[in-house]
C-alpha cells in the first residue's frame, strides 16, 4: 500500500512538473511570436522612427525579451537561434541610433530638460508629477517652437522621448484622467512637430522656384 502511494505521489509530481514545463514552453513560444511580430513592424518603420520615440522602443524591447532571457535555455535549438538573430538585429539598430544621438551636448541637454520639464532627473519623476511635466513641456514648445532651429528640435524631441519613457514605466500608477490628458498633450506635441516639418517643406519648395 505504501509502495502504491509513493508511486502515485511520484506520478502526480511528475505530471505537475510536466504541466508547468509545458505552460512555460507555450508562453515562451508566444513571447517569441510577439517579439517576431514587433520586430517586423518596427523594421518596416525604421527609416521614419524619430529620436523622441527611441526611449519607448527600448522599453518595449526590454518588456518583450524579459521572459525569454530568463528562460532562454528552455527554448528549442531552432527557437534559440532565431531569438539570438532577432536580438542581434535589434542591437545593431539601436547602436546606429545611439551613434546618431551622441552629438547631443550633455550640459545643453540638461538645460533643455530643466526648461521643458522642470528637472534634469526625468527618470525619477513621480506618477503624480507626470501630468504637470507634460503640460510644462507642451506649453514651452507651443511658446518657443517658431524660433527653434532644427538643432533645437533635436533636443526637444529627445526630452519628449525621455518623458515618454518615464510615462511607460509608471503608466499603471497614473489615474485615468492623467492618462487622457497626457495622451492629448502627446498628440499636440507631435502636431507641433509636423507643422515645423510642413513649414520646412514649404520653404524648400519656394527656394527651388
Amino acid at each position: 500500500m505504501k509502495t502504491l502511494k509513493k508511486y502515485l505521489m511520484a506520478a502526480l509530481l511528475a505530471g505537475t512538473i510536466g504541466s508547468v514545463q509545458a505552460q512555460t514552453t507555450s508562453q515562451l513560444e508566444q513571447d517569441l511570436q510577439d517579439l517576431r511580430t514587433w520586430m517586423r513592424k518596427k523594421s518596416a518603420q525604421a527609416d521614419s522612427v524619430t529620436r523622441a520615440e527611441w526611449p519607448t522602443i527600448k522599453q518595449e524591447f526590454r518588456s518583450l525579451t524579459s521572459g525569454l532571457d530568463r528562460n532562454k535555455e528552455k527554448l528549442s535549438a531552432e527557437d534559440k537561434e532565431e531569438y539570438n538573430a532577432l536580438k542581434s538585429r535589434y542591437n545593431a539598430w539601436e547602436e546606429r541610433n545611439e551613434a546618431e544621438s551622441v552629438n547631443l551636448n550633455g550640459r545643453e541637454l540638461e538645460r533643455w530638460e530643466q526648461l521643458m520639464t522642470g528637472t534634469t532627473r526625468i527618470g525619477a519623476i513621480k506618477p503624480a508629477g507626470m501630468r504637470n511635466a507634460y503640460i510644462r513641456l507642451t506649453d514651452y514648445t507651443r511658446a518657443h517652437r517658431r524660433n527653434w532651429s532644427l538643432r533645437d528640435w533635436e533636443y526637444a524631441e529627445f526630452v519628449f522621448g525621455e518623458l515618454n519613457s518615464r510615462k511607460a514605466e509608471v503608466l499603471d500608477n497614473l489615474s485615468n484622467s492623467d492618462k487622457i490628458k497626457i495622451a492629448a498633450l502627446q498628440v499636440e506635441f507631435a502636431t507641433l512637430k509636423k507643422s515645423r516639418d510642413a513649414q520646412e517643406k514649404y520653404n524648400d519648395m519656394r527656394e527651388k522656384r
